[in-house]
């Protein structure tokens, strides 16, 4: 398919998941997501303040702070500073850093943690439209939500591997921000689009390898649909991020059903020459 002809299909079928999801009881979904992502926020604060906490203690303890008394000493307006000014700076200096460096990784880790409600809701989506009956099977469920795992870590290693060649020629050359950086974004959207994809391709008993040919062939979908979803999770303040979550992953995955489903059909009527 070509590129630009799958990227309207993807970006259409995106939002063509509006009408199925809130026409169905399917938008129950929205809230496993939300639900989810409150969860990690809360963990993640948790884990990053217990870190910033623990650095701030350290550098208490490199500059001998500990053994000066809170008051009554020529240094105690020091021992105030770090624990106040500082301390502060740090903390922040260091959640800044952290949301910085792990956005790609916290964005795998979502979706990992999501695969198992994602691929019920593809199986469901894909009823819906075709009529075909998935009945529900553990160990299935299982064995999809372990390869959902290896498809991310493998698309996460592949993306920061890019994204530290990119980051590199910048640093030799600074002008070349000016292609690495678009670049980096299709990466990242056909990723995401692959991601979401793989539901239907493992339920339609694709190998990884025939998986990963299947969306390169149809690389404009992943990136369109990757694209729509990339837009909802970037949405600015706390009920962006909410909003996002609650609609970039079970929009994309049915989106990303939606046109799976019509790619198969399209190559099923079309007669093979001989």
């Amino acid at each position: 398919m070509n590129f630009f002809v799958g990227f309207g299909k993807g970006f259409v079928s995106f939002f063509r998941a509006f009408k199925i999801i809130f026409g169905t009881k399917l938008w129950q979904y929205m809230f496993y997501s939300l639900l989810l992502w409150i969860l990690m926020i809360v963990v993640t604060l948790y884990f990053v303040g217990e870190m910033a906490e623990s650095i701030k203690a350290w550098i208490g303890e490199q500059m001998m702070l500990t053994s000066i008394p809170d008051e009554g000493h020529w240094l105690s307006w020091l021992k105030s500073f770090v624990n106040g000014y500082l301390g502060f700076l740090v903390s922040w200096v260091i959640k800044i850093a952290f949301w910085m460096i792990s956005g790609t990784l916290l964005k795998y880790v979502t979706l990992i943690l999501i695969s198992p409600i994602m691929s019920l809701l593809s199986e469901s989506v894909e009823e819906h439209l075709t009529g075909k009956k998935y009945p529900f099977n553990f160990a299935q469920l299982m064995k999809d939500v372990l390869r959902g795992v290896l498809i991310n870590i493998r698309n996460m290693f592949i993306e920061y591997f890019f994204i530290t060649v990119g980051f590199v020629l910048c640093i030799i050359f600074p002008p070349l921000s000016i292609i690495v950086t678009p670049v980096l974004l299709l990466f990242g959207w056909y990723f995401i689009g692959f991601s979401m994809m793989d539901y239907s391709c493992e339920r339609n008993k694709m190998g990884v390898i025939q998986s990963v040919r299947f969306v390169r062939k149809n690389k404009g979908v992943a990136c369109g649909i990757g694209l729509c979803y990339a837009f909802f999770m970037a949405l600015p303040f706390i009920i962006g991020d909410a909003i996002g979550m609650m609609i970039g992953p079970v929009m994309a995955v049915t989106g990303s059903t939606i046109a799976f489903i019509e790619i198969q059909k399209k190559e099923k009527d079309v007669p093979k020459t001989i």
